[in-house]
């Protein structure tokens, strides 16, 4: 080796000996501070997670190994999920995407990871704080990969419609997701987009009360997977792939749509709509069998002046309460009616149903209640706003206190105990602030209340009465139920 190259490779060393110690100083104290939380999940063995990973990972992301280092660590990061080393996950998920910024499963995982994976010790509650964090990496993935369905479509449906219940955002993002293709990750190529995302922006868009939109919607769907099975028998062996089952999966979707327009809101037009496309469906035998009994009640209420089951009203009488049953754990408990099977007798939608008439068929009920709604819970500092983060950071508020969930309804009553007590769980519930909000409600949206319940409450709540609690503010043109709490901290603590 001549002098010079000597001299270069050196000067090569140096820079990237800088690099490392440059890097080292940034993570350290937030790697500190995962040891020690690992240290004591261990019961004092050693907590020393980052160290565990090779130098040469470093070196080599400096020598243009960027990828075959992104793909060793994420190895890495499963087997720390699969240790229950969760907190070790998210730095490397920054590293990776920082190699790898086309790695979308990296983006998905990561994501997933901190909405789900940091939970209490006795409830097994997410930490919610960490949500904010989620949605940034979702929106560096989609900022670094914005021609492809796959980021657009879990950040509306793993996210926002399924952990903040918020369809009408989820709508915004899966209806983005449908202006793209995908992109085969093996060859770089184009690649048709997944049916179920259309099929799924159909969905939200029901959710959302959007009911044209909807029936559209299952119409652009149909069309374009019948598109992709003629492609498929032009071009066998490709890699557009749809079947029957695809199409009959949009028609029963669409069927049922319409058909509950028309119990629903007595709205002969898409009741009839909806035997139509439900007719074209040759099985399984029993949904052949309910379309003709639809059929029937349908032929019977030609001409008749009728009120769609949604809109008689229903007084839900509901009452909701909550005690300190021990420092920091409070428990829930209330009535609600919702909802008595006496509700369902002449219901339209029991044409197709037929819930009642099984239900009594031995001349007294099998079943008092038709149970499955959920009442919604969330307690947080009275002052909290969930912030929006306009970049990726894992480091959370931890002086921030907040926590939501849910609770069955069961013969028409609900409990649940909220142990926030275990000392393990101080940093997920800190309370330092001087007053809480507990806020109580229940939504007429699913999980809220199944399709069965919306049968006679509607999709919007069309149905529900209440003389305490309702509420038609929060969500101008749907009715709910609400009710909330304000709390000091001596009533938590």
């Amino acid at each position: 080796m001549t002098e010079r190259k000597r001299r270069l490779l050196g000067a090569l060393l140096i820079i990237v000996a800088a690099a490392i110690v440059v890097v080292q100083l940034g993570v350290s104290p937030e790697y500190d501070r995962i040891a020690e939380a690992q240290k004591n999940k261990a019961g004092g063995k050693s907590g020393d997670i980052m160290v565990q990973l090779p130098g040469q990972f470093m070196v080599a992301s400096f020598t243009g190994f960027e990828q075959v280092v992104a793909g060793a660590l994420w190895i890495r990061a499963d087997d720390f999920f699969h240790h229950g080393q969760y907190e070790a996950i998210i730095p490397i998920v920054r590293m990776v995407t920082w190699l790898d910024p086309h790695n979308i499963d990296v983006y998905i995982t990561g994501a997933w990871h901190l909405d789900y994976n940091f939970v209490d010790e006795a409830n097994s509650l997410s930490d919610k704080r960490y949500i904010p964090a989620a949605i940034a990496l979702m929106h560096e993935g989609i900022k670094n990969n914005p021609d492809i369905w796959d980021l657009y479509f879990e950040l509306g449906w793993t996210h926002y419609s399924r952990k903040l219940n918020d369809n009408f955002t989820a709508l915004k993002w899966i209806s983005e997701a449908c202006k793209h293709d995908g992109i085969d990750p093996n060859t770089g190529q184009k690649v048709r987009r997944c049916d179920f995302v259309d099929r799924m922006k159909a969905h939200m868009l029901e959710k959302c009360g959007y009911f044209d939109e909807a029936i559209a919607q299952w119409h652009r769907t149909r069309a374009r997977t019948a598109k992709a099975i003629q492609e498929s028998k032009s071009k066998p062996g490709g890699d557009v792939y749809a079947d029957q089952n695809a199409l009959d999966l949009c028609d029963r979707n669409l069927a049922l749509l319409e058909l509950r327009m028309g119990w629903r809101y007595a709205d002969m037009a898409r009741y009839e709509d909806g035997l139509k496309v439900a007719e074209r469906l040759k099985g399984p035998p029993d949904w052949v069998a309910a379309t003709k009994s639809a059929r029937k009640d349908f032929e019977s209420r030609k001409g008749k002046k009728w009120i769609g089951d949604a809109m008689r009203p229903l007084n839900t009488a509901f009452e909701v309460s909550w005690l300190r049953a021990a420092p920091q754990v409070l428990i829930i408990t209330g009535k609600i009616n919702l909802i008595q099977q006496s509700e369902y007798k002449g219901l339209a939608s029991e044409s197709f149903t037929h819930w009642y008439a099984n239900n009594n068929a031995s001349g007294s009920p099998k079943e008092l209640w038709r149970n499955g709604c959920r009442v919604f819970w969330r307690l947080q500092d009275y002052d909290y706003v969930m912030p929006s983060l306009k970049t990726f950071d894992w480091k959370i508020d931890r002086s921030r206190t907040v926590a939501w969930g849910d609770i069955y309804v069961g013969e028409g009553k609900f409990t649940a105990k909220i142990d926030m007590s275990d000392r393990r769980d101080r940093e997920m519930y800190p309370f330092t602030a001087d007053k809480y909000k507990l806020t109580i409600w229940v939504t007429p949206e699913d999980p809220g209340m199944p399709d069965f319940v919306q049968d006679r409450v509607g999709w919007k709540g069309e149905a529900l009465t209440d003389p305490k609690y309702l509420d038609t503010k929060t969500r101008p043109g749907w009715k709910m139920l609400r009710k909330e709490f304000i709390l000091k901290r001596s009533d938590i603590i």
